[in-house]
């Protein structure tokens, strides 16, 4: 499909003779051959990095013959994902158990330090099937697949190396490929050549050999010598390839550095928490209002940014389905590209400017603000709660994926019970229905308030099939979120949302409330209820809680937070969801692409590549790093999966998972956040539950429940017990500074 993707056929076994008998095991030998017609290489490797280093800018340059669009915004990244897995292939039928024992390294070069087989990653066999002939990748050559079991340090370079340590299933060691075995001589490709001492080259031309050259060059200079300081003889070598992380938080760091408050004026409606759902207590006042945010992607609006070329696509003016963030050219971060093999060149001396934001060049160009809705409940009399002096301190909610700023209200009367103003917006693509009550309320504003719902009321598919073409209706909130054709449009809509939290956390303590005064000269009044914009807690749900662990990550202010049915490793957590695997699937089907092959997985494995820096698993190290968090998790998540690894007992409820990930879903995030599992590892309440309170001055926690479902904090239709208990851990927790966790409260209800 492309360099780097795919090996040999395995009904191609390269006349090598597999034969064997105990006195004489079957060979193992490495496939690697990067100069044939279609490369044998291992993936990823910085072999595809951006051309020479006089014509870069310091990006990916794989080559892309069949023009797909993931390829394409691949190669706008400056290194490949900490988080999907890599592989090489190997002629012969391998034991497993050696390379998970040692012959397969993975080395930090910045530590010179080994990976820990099976706790940093682990070694599988491929279990996908091969397009081209309906039969096992396995069947003949092994695949053996590095799975990171944590996220890889980001602008990283690491080696991987495979020893003759590494067995085939009847004791025979592996041995490298004559193409390897000539980047290893100190003799140059020529010297060889003309020496006849590597028969494969004589099947060479000058081209090929040149190219060999180039290569053996950079293992020479870089990798052998590397290799060496850690004790690793090149005579051991079966194979060995560099690559390169991509740079990962710089961006969002950046931001949040220098993130500036906006003014954010609310408008009290008149109702309650109960006007609004009749099911829900009276304890909270509404309001509505706007915030204008900055705003990275293009809206639906024609405007002055349309001319620009840098945001163009196509000659065209690039849109909501296919926008991203485009680098900022003038401000270029010290340092130097992430690659080893730009190593000395600084950032500013690259000839060329990345297109999107990399760690040379992590600033996104400013688009057109958007002011946007924003929906705010405030503690009335009926709460019991008074305000403070400096202010009601405030809770953001960020709701999940197909919803809207609505969805806090089921949550706010338990908040306003311990003492909170919730503040809740829209994500990027995200918004209420044209005719929608709390809408029209929103489109009342006056013209300077007025906000665009961030849906663009956009209308490009039907409703009832989500594919085009368009039925005269704007489509559903969050139909355009997740975006197969144009991953990297997926990224930065996530990242988006990311940005937005920074610069609402920002404006909380500037708020303005206000009410209406009937006076058509002086229509609006200062209330005189202020919020405290210290201390701002977050909850985020599903894809709200993806979000807020990322914004938590590069946020300073150490305040708890409560993330619900949240996930990492986005990419195999869409592929093993019940909820969108299938439409993933369908959609992928669709062009050609079959669930199952290894097709589908190069897929996955780009869009994971691509959605890296907005993704929770890279900052959770950085998030749960002296803050006290709640994790709330259902086991048997329909939409986030407890995990995603294939045949597990502990990973229910999955979409058909051909290829298993240990970084994708719920499970994976609360690791690599630090909590603590409750009730214990592998288990989950059952309700009711019986009373305690747990209490520390930091509390860390996975609670994880048997019953309930994905949407339980909100709604009780799947057990109001769950439903209970979420609410009241949620408001206690945040209330107590993240030092109380009261569990089986609701055991009497």
């Amino acid at each position: 499909m492309m360099l780097g993707v795919s090996a040999c056929s395995p009904d191609d076994p390269g006349g090598v003779d597999f034969s064997g008998s105990a006195e004489h095991p079957r060979k193992v030998i490495s496939l690697f051959d990067p100069v044939a017609a279609s490369p044998q290489i291992p993936f990823p490797v910085d072999l595809l990095f951006n051309g020479a280093p006089e014509n870069t800018d310091g990006t990916l340059n794989i080559p892309n013959a069949s023009n797909a669009p993931f390829v394409d915004h691949a190669n706008l990244l400056d290194g490949f994902s900490t988080v999907a897995s890599l592989f090489t292939d190997v002629l012969g039928d391998v034991d497993m158990t050696s390379a998970n024992s040692g012959a397969v390294l993975v080395i930090n070069t910045k530590t010179l330090r080994p990976l820990a087989p099976g706790v940093d990653y682990r070694v599988e066999r491929s279990t996908v099937i091969e397009p081209a002939t309906g039969r096992p990748l396995d069947s003949l050559r092994s695949r053996l697949l590095i799975e990171p079991l944590k996220p890889l340090d980001g602008a990283t370079t690491y080696l991987v190396v495979v020893t003759r340590a590494l067995t085939g299933t009847d004791g025979g060691h592996a041995e490298p490929a004559d193409l390897f075995r000539v980047l290893l001589s100190e003799k140059t490709v020529t010297e060889q050549w003309l020496a006849g001492t590597e028969p494969a080259l004589k099947l060479t031309n000058d081209t090929q050999r040149a190219t060999l050259e180039t290569i053996r060059g950079v293992y020479q200079a870089q990798i052998l010598p590397g290799l060496a300081a850690a004790g690793i003889a090149k005579e051991n070598l079966v194979i060995a390839w560099p690559f390169t992380t991509q740079t990962v938080r710089k961006t969002l760091a950046r931001l949040q550095q220098n993130v500036e408050s906006k003014p954010l004026t609310l408008i009290n409606i008149g109702k309650t928490t109960q006007d609004l759902i009749e099911a829900l207590p009276p304890v909270a006042d509404v309001y509505v209002g706007s915030i204008e945010l900055p705003y990275y992607l293009a809206d639906a609006t024609p405007g002055a940014d349309d001319a620009r070329p840098e945001f163009q696509i196509g000659g065209e003016p690039d849109n909501p389905l296919n926008t991203f963030w485009r680098a900022d050219p003038n401000v270029v971060s010290d340092g130097t590209p992430p690659s080893s093999l730009l190593a000395g060149i600084p950032c500013a001396g690259l000839p060329k400017k990345s297109v999107s934001t990399t760690g040379c060049f992590p600033q996104p160009l400013a688009r057109a603000p958007q002011r946007v809705p924003v929906l705010v409940t405030v503690p009335n009399a009926n709460s019991g709660k008074t305000m403070p002096e400096s202010g009601w301190p405030v809770v953001v909610f960020q709701h999940g994926i197909t919803g809207n700023r609505s969805q806090m209200l089921p949550l706010a009367p338990a908040l306003a019970a311990a003492g909170f103003a919730v503040v809740s917006i829209d994500l990027p693509l995200h918004g209420l229905p044209p005719g929608d009550a709390l809408r029209a309320v929103t489109d009342g504003l006056p013209a300077a308030l007025k906000p665009t719902e961030r849906t663009f009321d956009l209308n490009l598919v039907n409703n009832d099939t989500g594919a085009p073409p368009a039925d005269d209706v704007a489509d559903p909130s969050g139909t355009h979120f997740i975006n197969l054709s144009s991953l990297i449009t997926s990224r930065d809509n996530v990242r988006q949302a990311e940005a937005d939290l920074m610069t609402l956390t920002a404006s909380i303590g500037d708020a303005m409330l206000l009410a209406p005064t009937g006076n058509a000269e002086n229509p609006l009044a200062p209330l005189p209820i202020k919020f405290s914009g210290t201390g701002v807690r977050h909850v985020g749900h599903s894809l709200g809680g993806i979000v807020t662990s990322a914004f938590l990550g590069v946020h300073p202010d150490k305040n708890p937070a409560v993330l619900a049915m949240a996930g990492g490793g986005i990419g195999k957590l869409l592929d093993g969801s019940a909820s969108f695997g299938p439409r993933i699937a369908a959609g992928l089907k669709a062009s050609g692409v079959v669930e199952g092959t290894d097709t589908y997985e190069t897929f996955l494995r780009f869009a994971q590549t691509l959605v890296d820096d907005g993704d929770p698993i890279n900052y959770a190290a950085a998030a749960g790093q002296d803050r006290a968090l709640l994790l709330l998790e259902v086991n048997g998540d329909a939409v986030v999966p407890n995990c995603t690894i294939a045949g597990d007992e502990h990973c229910p409820a999955t979409d058909t998972i051909g290829a298993s990930s240990w970084l994708g879903g719920t499970d994976p995030l609360a690791r690599a956040l630090g909590l603590e599992i409750l009730p214990g590892a592998g288990q989950g309440f059952d309700v009711p539950i019986a009373p305690e309170v747990r209490t520390g001055v930091q509390i860390k926690a996975n609670v994880r429940f048997n019953q309930g479902d994905h949407g339980s904090i909100l709604s009780p239709a799947a057990n109001p017990l769950v439903t209970c208990e979420m609410q009241t851990q949620t408001a206690t927790f945040l209330a107590s500074g993240g030092q109380q966790l009261p569990i089986g409260t609701c055991a009497g209800n």
